[in-house]
């Protein structure tokens, strides 16, 4: 077995599948796991690298584990599944790359407000008590 991390593995639930294989893909996040892709590490009772893994659903995973697409199809899809769940990781900060600041949400500036500062506006109520103690 290779690398493992819980945080990479725990990262794809509630996702979306990354694989959107047509005809195939259920598109339900609730069945997304982490599917380790084709690597020099697996093999026979050996899991690839949980960084060389994609987010995919019940019926991509099946698909591609049972190898039930062409071998050309079935590299495209990993290929894409692969790139765009590793942008997902930076994106989040999983995954740290030198050089590459992960993008801040953009925050608008606060306007000055209209309202005076330094006193306290009143309001009927506190009106009406001032009356009624005088």
């Amino acid at each position: 077995m290779g690398m493992i991390s819980n945080k990479l593995r725990n990262s794809a639930r509630g996702n979306q599948c990354t694989f959107q294989i047509p005809g195939v893909c259920n598109s339900e996040p609730e069945t997304t796991v982490l599917c380790h892709l084709p690597s020099d590490a697996k093999g026979m009772g050996n899991k690839s690298d949980d960084f060389n893994a994609a987010f995919g659903c019940h019926a991509c995973h099946e698909a591609i584990d049972q190898h039930r697409l062409s071998r050309e199809d079935e590299l495209f899809y990993s290929s894409r599944a692969h790139k765009r769940t590793l942008a997902y990781w930076v994106a989040k900060g999983l995954i740290i790359v030198a050089g590459i600041v992960p993008e801040k949400p953009k925050t608008r500036p606060k306007k000055p407000g209209n309202w005076p500062t330094g006193r306290k506006i009143e309001s009927r109520n506190d009106l009406k008590r001032k009356e009624e103690r005088a």
